[in-house]
């Protein structure tokens, strides 16, 4: 398959992906063709074991966290990074209170540790599988759903504490 296979196959994907995380429509675009040009740049380091979709997932979830790394090293508030998209159809007092929840739970997400906090990222935002997840850790479906399972936990846990 050529690239512009994969990316007319993928894109589409990846930037639903980055959107989930971010709630914003145009850093996700933008981390989405950065996204394709470090796969262009690294397709000899695929080695087919995940699915070129988790691999994909995986550049554009790395894109992403460097970009909120520089973005809180340069002092950018994180509502100027991540602003989110409003829907017309719903309340205005609904939609603020859903945003408002939406970014309590991303920040709770970011004070997990490693692995939660990116199998919760790769399973929420990423919608990947528990076989996918494994692969990319190199365990079992298993040790992926459980892990999920127990990130979700303690999502709830440092939420419902008021972080």
């Amino acid at each position: 398959m050529e690239m512009g296979e994969i990316y007319d196959r993928y894109a589409p994907e990846v930037y639903r992906f980055l959107l989930r995380m971010s709630g914003n429509p145009v850093l996700s675009e933008d981390i989405t063709q950065t996204t394709f040009l470090k796969a262009i740049e690294k397709i000899d380091s695929f080695k087919n074991q995940c699915s070129l979709k988790t691999w994909l997932c995986q550049i554009a979830k790395n894109e992403y966290l460097n970009m909120m790394k520089k973005a809180e090293n340069r002092n950018v508030p994180l509502e100027e990074q991540k602003k989110e998209p409003i829907d017309e159809a719903a309340g205005v007092e609904e939609q603020l209170t859903q945003a408002e929840t939406a970014r309590e739970i991303r920040a709770a997400v970011h004070r997990l540790k490693e692995p939660y906090k990116e199998v919760f990222l790769l399973r929420a935002y990423g919608e990947l599988s528990f076989r996918e997840i494994g692969e990319i850790f190199g365990k079992s479906e298993v040790w992926g759903r459980v892990t999920y399972l127990r990130s979700r936990e303690k999502v709830a846990e440092i939420w419902k504490k008021g972080m």
